[in-house]
């Protein structure tokens, strides 16, 4: 009988918790071009950073946030301007093939809780790769099974590449 009633409990337990997910968004426009040189947009914070990290593990050549912003002041760019067709080809002219945006929202813990993250080609102006990602979570908040279910930055930006890596075309 107590065994049972552990296993209903674990059942229980395990059933109220949510593990982390992330979802490639459905993409129409397949970039027709190699992608191997990627520019962060500036202001992603840690969780762009920390993407582009592991983009790079992954063999592509990522143009850091600094790097971009510079790159910007060159080609009289704007933030907004990276995302529109103009920029966009001023990038592919300075040989970027792609632009990374990654926006985040922190959780009550420190740890981020839910992302988006796109890739734009500079050769067609489309959507190449995109994908959201949510934090899990177990029973109240800060609980110890809460704790467990909860991803730090090292694996959200892994599941984010992960899902970006699979759309983007290589040599």
């Amino acid at each position: 009988m107590r065994r049972r009633a552990v296993l209903l409990l674990a059942t229980l337990l395990v059933s109220a918790c949510g593990a982390a997910r992330v979802s490639s968004v459905p993409v129409t426009g397949r970039a027709t071009h190699p992608v191997t040189t990627i520019a962060m947009a500036p202001s992603g914070g840690l969780l762009a950073d920390a993407v582009a990290v592991e983009l790079s593990n992954r063999g592509y050549t990522v143009v850091d946030a600094a790097d971009t912003s510079r790159m910007m002041v060159r080609l009289n760019l704007n933030e907004i301007d990276i995302s529109r067709p103009e920029g966009l080809t001023k990038f592919s002219s300075q040989g970027i093939d792609a632009v990374l945006s990654v926006r985040a929202a922190g959780g009550y813990d420190g740890q981020p809780q839910s992302a988006s993250a796109r890739v734009m080609s500079t050769d067609t102006g489309r959507l190449i790769a995109g994908a959201t990602w949510q934090n899990g979570w177990g029973g109240r908040a800060g609980s110890i099974a809460d704790r467990t279910m909860r991803q730090g930055l090292e694996e959200a930006s892994k599941q984010i590449a992960d899902a970006l890596a699979q759309n983007l075309p290589t040599n």
